[in-house]
């Protein structure tokens, strides 16, 4: 059993589909203001976690398909856990962004195979 004094059992990390319950949820941010004007509202999207909330560094990768979040694309704006930074926002990469970013690997890689195959074709 996990229990909530690790970090895998705060952030409930092995169930992954609890993404937009009260503890996993995102909103536009007011506080935070996106210079680049990427939605035309001049806010950055924001995603709030169980006592915790970051945003990516460049609101312009919310419209990227085929980007892979890293943990230096994230920015921890508030931590109010018993964790540190580090810990959080690795947790917090695992939870929101792993499996998306497995997805996109994988579909990048077949791109990439597709092209090389055109390529070997025409030469």
């Amino acid at each position: 059993m996990i229990k909530e004094n690790t970090i895998e059992g705060y952030f409930n990390l092995a169930e992954p589909s609890d993404l937009g319950d009260t503890h996993h949820s995102g909103s536009w941010s007011k506080d935070h203001l996106d210079p680049t004007n990427t939605w035309g509202n001049g806010m950055c999207f924001v995603y709030y976690n169980r006592n915790c909330s970051f945003k990516l560094k460049q609101e312009i990768w919310q419209k990227y398909t085929s980007k892979i979040i890293k943990l230096s694309d994230m920015e921890l704006l508030t931590n109010d856990t018993p964790f540190t930074n580090a810990k959080v926002k690795q947790a917090l990469h695992q939870k929101w962004f792993a499996e998306n970013n497995e997805n996109i690997r994988l579909a990048n890689n077949n791109r990439a195979r597709m092209r090389r195959a055109k390529q070997k074709e025409v030469a």
